[in-house]
C-alpha cells in the first residue's frame, strides 16, 4: 500500500486546531495531525478499498506505525482488524511488537 497517498488524504481531512487538544487529552504522549475519528475511519476505508492486498501488508502496518502522528498507529489497527480472518498464530511476535510500543 501506498502510505505516501495515505498522509496526502488525512492531511485533506486534517483540522490543525484539533491537533492540540488531541495530543494533550492523550497526556502529550503522541503528536496528531488533528483528523476526527469519523473523518480517520472515512479515509481509511477509502483506502482500503482502493488499495487491496491479499493477506497482511506488514510493511504498510510497519510504515504506519513508525509514522510520529497518532492517526497512522490508529489506522494501521483499523487495517488489521479488517484482516483478522488472515492473522495466524505466527503474527502474534508482531502484534505484541506493536502493543508494546508506542502504546
Amino acid at each position: 500500500m501506498k502510505i505516501n497517498e495515505l498522509e496526502k488524504r488525512l492531511l485533506a481531512v486534517a483540522d490543525a486546531s484539533q491537533a492540540q487538544p488531541m495530543k494533550a487529552y492523550m497526556k502529550n504522549n503522541f503528536e496528531f495531525l488533528g483528523v476526527r475519528t469519523p473523518d480517520r475511519r472515512k479515509v481509511a476505508k477509502q483506502f482500503f478499498k482502493d488499495f487491496k492486498a491479499q493477506g497482511i501488508d506488514w510493511d504498510f502496518v510497519e510504515a504506519c506505525w513508525s509514522k510520529p502522528y497518532r492517526e497512522f498507529q490508529y489506522i494501521a489497527i483499523d487495517y488489521l482488524v479488517t484482516k483478522k480472518k488472515d492473522l495466524v498464530l505466527a503474527d502474534l511476535p508482531r502484534l505484541k511488537e506493536l502493543a508494546q510500543t508506542k502504546s
